[in-house]
């Protein structure tokens, strides 16, 4: 279930209302993105849309549907992070909770482009992803672990380390953050 948000985000020169976390950016969807990627060091950091709650009040943590989730670092290779991404705008416009909230990226996609040829450009810390190039993603242990269908995508294998004594509440806990520049943006 999707419930509206008052205000904009601005897409390039394109202002669409904002929706939520399950089709756009969302401000502290990409905040807690952003933390995942600063308490593990990785490249790349996401959390998907049917992990976050928009009506979280207070600190980061109660943005979060599972808090007891931990947070592991995933080995992909570039092109597994574009599939990953490619999955995440598959439903676009439509809501998905398997949307990525993300930090360390900026993407261009088209809505108009078949559902698994949507992306258009990725840049990684602003160099352009290279395929071949292996990256550390941050995520939620249940993502890392296959979960919303991204087993299609990798397999629990690739998963490197996980954050011990650390669950996303506790990491998120006391913390606050908006992020307003989309990370995603959308073209014809």
């Amino acid at each position: 279930m999707r419930t509206l948000v008052s205000g904009l985000i601005l897409f390039g020169t394109l202002a669409v209302a904002h929706a939520g976390p399950e089709t756009e950016s969302f401000g502290p969807g990409q905040a807690i993105a952003d933390e995942l990627r600063s308490a593990t060091g990785a490249a790349i950091a996401w959390i998907p849309a049917g992990m976050l709650v928009e009506a979280g009040r207070g600190d980061l943590s109660t943005f979060v549907q599972f808090g007891t989730d931990e947070i592991s670092v995933v080995r992909l290779t570039g092109k597994q992070v574009r599939q990953a991404l490619e999955r995440s705008v598959s439903l676009f416009p439509d809501a998905s909770p398997s949307f990525l909230q993300i930090s360390g990226l900026e993407v261009v996609f088209s809505k108009g482009a078949n559902p698994d040829g949507r992306v258009r450009t990725v840049l990684v810390e602003g160099v352009e992803l290279n395929a071949t190039a292996t990256y550390e993603v941050a995520m939620p242990g249940n993502v890392a672990r296959g979960g919303l269908g991204y087993f299609t995508v990798w397999d629990r294998k690739a998963i490197s380390r996980t954050l011990e004594n650390a669950t996303l509440e506790s990491l998120l806990k006391g913390k606050s953050g908006f992020v307003r520049t989309a990370r995603w943006k959308v073209v014809d």
